[in-house]
């Protein structure tokens, strides 16, 4: 067996995976406004790969970065599924994660629109401030920035997009197809959160411009 559940919600465009081992079965993308429904989305997921609730073997989640209130929902529906069929958790940090992912691309940067200005988390050296448009292109115009990690609502998206893929900039989404291979590799080392009564999350406090 190896079927896990994997729950990314620290992003305006939230997202649910169901993987066989290393295997993508199905993916879902559903916009922030829609987390209360994610039991619906997560049913739907399942109804759709023909697999039943008994059948997880493990519910895995992103615990941040991220909005403060989305991380919460995450969390609970992952200790909820978890109690229900007493199963483990996994759980991620989005800065350790993305390391494993794009090693090889310096500085990380994860952008999230708040009142027009755009909050960059810097993973290589642990680093949040916030910067404006103006400040964002003079960054890419020095070259300073090769990868973005789009934490952002669709129509931004696609202004960004144009703007990095004209200078040449790697880029993507968050989501949590992206996290496949961790949580297998979690699961094999047996790598599970033991205290199911309380899990640290990590989320972006934008009005005081701190990462925690």
């Amino acid at each position: 067996m190896g079927f896990f559940l994997i729950i990314e919600t620290s992003t305006t465009i939230c997202s649910i995976s169901l993987t066989y081992k290393k295997l993508l079965l199905k993916n879902i993308n559903f916009y922030q406004m829609n987390l209360l429904q994610i039991d619906i989305f997560i049913r739907k997921l399942l109804k759709i790969c023909n697999i039943d609730f008994i059948f997880l073997d493990a519910i895995a989640f992103n615990n941040g970065p991220g909005s403060y209130t989305s991380i919460k929902i995450g969390l609970a529906t992952a200790r909820g599924i978890s109690y229900a069929m007493n199963i483990p958790i996994i759980y991620f940090n989005m800065n350790s994660s993305i390391k494993n992912i794009h090693n090889n691309l310096r500085p990380m940067i994860l952008i999230k629109d708040k009142c027009f200005q755009y909050n960059i988390f810097y993973i290589k050296n642990n680093k949040f401030v916030n910067i404006n448009k103006y400040q964002l292109l003079r960054l890419i115009k020095k070259k300073l920035i090769n990868l973005f990690l789009l934490y952002t609502r669709y129509d931004l998206y696609l202004e960004l997009a144009d703007i990095i893929t004209f200078n040449n900039i790697n880029y993507f989404i968050i989501n949590a197809k992206n996290f496949i291979n961790l949580v297998y590799f979690k699961y094999k080392k047996n790598l599970f959160f033991k205290e199911k009564l309380y899990i640290k999350y990590n989320y972006i406090q934008s009005k005081a411009g701190i990462a925690q």
